[in-house]
């Protein structure tokens, strides 16, 4: 299922701007709609909404949290294989999968962009081997 705005919704648009798969809508001040066809239940959008406006998968009303709160995937070295699933996965592109320096046999995932992740947690959902955690 997917997030869903309720009433609370001010018409901010903050949601809007920062869902990776524009599958938000709304004019400014008016209530705004997500799509839960584009939906991917990131949760981005549950993280900047000030008014609480905004339902989680489980039809729970999400807690707005600051930018420097949001967890950040943390990418065990030693466990990861270098697989780019969850580069590929990553709805705003912040992974990337480079030569690992301990063992330059294999690769590893990277936060290449720490500024532009949401803190989604897809990449650790869809790591195969449970070798990103959100922290």
């Amino acid at each position: 299922m997917a997030y869903k705005i309720t009433d609370r919704c001010k018409g901010c648009d903050d949601c809007a701007q920062i869902c990776p798969v524009m599958a938000i809508t709304g004019e400014m001040k008016e209530k705004h709609e997500i799509d839960p066809n584009r939906c991917i239940e990131c949760g981005a959008c549950s993280h900047v909404c000030e008014y609480e406006g905004i339902l989680d998968e489980n039809g729970k009303a999400c807690k707005f949290i600051p930018k420097e709160q949001w967890k950040k995937p943390v990418v065990d070295t030693k466990l990861c294989d270098g697989c780019g699933i969850c580069a590929e996965e990553c709805p705003v592109y912040c992974l990337e999968i480079v030569p690992n320096e301990e063992n330059p046999l294999h690769s590893i995932s990277v936060l290449k962009d720490p500024e532009v992740c949401h803190g989604c947690g897809v990449c650790e959902r869809h790591c195969p081997i449970g070798a990103i955690k959100m922290k």
